[in-house]
């Protein structure tokens, strides 16, 4: 059996990794671009949900859109020193600034998303 491979979470078999991406997104469009950067990057995409426990992970990365309280979740990853990385529409300056407030390291307009998070991952 071939163990330099595995299924990420959601269900696309690629090189094992020990890095994970951990990503709270309810956009079908962002999430799948998200899990495609985290890929790219070298990381396993983990999707988190609103409400559950935070799994481990190298960092988290935060759809400012999502329905629900993603402040705790910012709150909990920061307090064990996982990095944040929020995104969201530029014209959300309320979601911008709570995002800034819960511990986010950057936070990102969605337009900047595709091409900043990259190199955000590959300075981890």
């Amino acid at each position: 059996m071939d163990m330099s491979k595995t299924t990420d979470d959601f269900g696309h078999a690629g090189p094992v990794t020990s890095r994970v991406a951990l990503l709270l997104c309810t956009d079908l469009m962002f999430g799948s671009e998200l899990q495609a950067i985290s890929r790219k990057a070298g990381f396993r995409p983990v999707a988190v949900r609103l409400g559950s426990a935070l799994p481990a992970g190298d960092i988290l990365v935060v759809d400012l859109a999502a329905s629900g309280d993603w402040e705790s979740s910012m709150k909990a990853a920061v307090a064990r020193n996982t990095p944040v990385v929020a995104f969201g529409p530029h014209t959300d300056a309320e979601a911008r600034r709570k995002a800034k407030g819960a511990g986010a390291s950057r936070v990102l307009s969605n337009g900047n998303l595709a091409r900043d998070l990259p190199n955000i991952l590959k300075e981890l």
